[in-house]
């Protein structure tokens, strides 16, 4: 049997933060999906997608995140160092480290994000 990667689902604490972060830094166009009982965060591209589910609501054992759980680990790729470096001190985004190709920020729940130019 075949399988296709579909995505990635991150549980968040306050989802909506963590939405308005990957769309302002990462520049992702996420749009709110689902329902009046359940609303989630999702962007789609090339049949792969990016999920944004509160904790609380995807389900019971993943309340609250364990941010020292760092098992996910995103990578954006970026044509420009600087000008993101100069993008995320603008919006106050912690910067956990920063090397020759990679910044590593720290996104509302305490992921570790990495964006590079590799």
């Amino acid at each position: 049997m075949e399988s296709t990667f579909r995505g990635v689902f991150l549980t968040c604490t306050d989802v909506e933060a963590t939405a308005a972060f990957y769309r302002e830094i990462a520049g992702l166009p996420l749009e709110a999906a689902g329902d009046e009982d359940y609303t989630y965060f999702v962007f789609e591209l090339d049949g792969v997608q990016i999920a944004l589910h509160g904790a609380e609501a995807f389900a019971d054992y993943t309340f609250p995140p364990v941010a020292e759980s760092n098992l996910t680990h995103l990578y954006f790729r970026i044509p420009d160092q600087a000008e993101f470096l100069e993008r995320i001190r603008h919006a106050g985004t912690p910067l956990v480290d920063v090397d020759e190709v990679v910044v590593t920020v720290e996104d509302p729940d305490g992921r570790k994000v990495m964006f590079g130019t590799a």
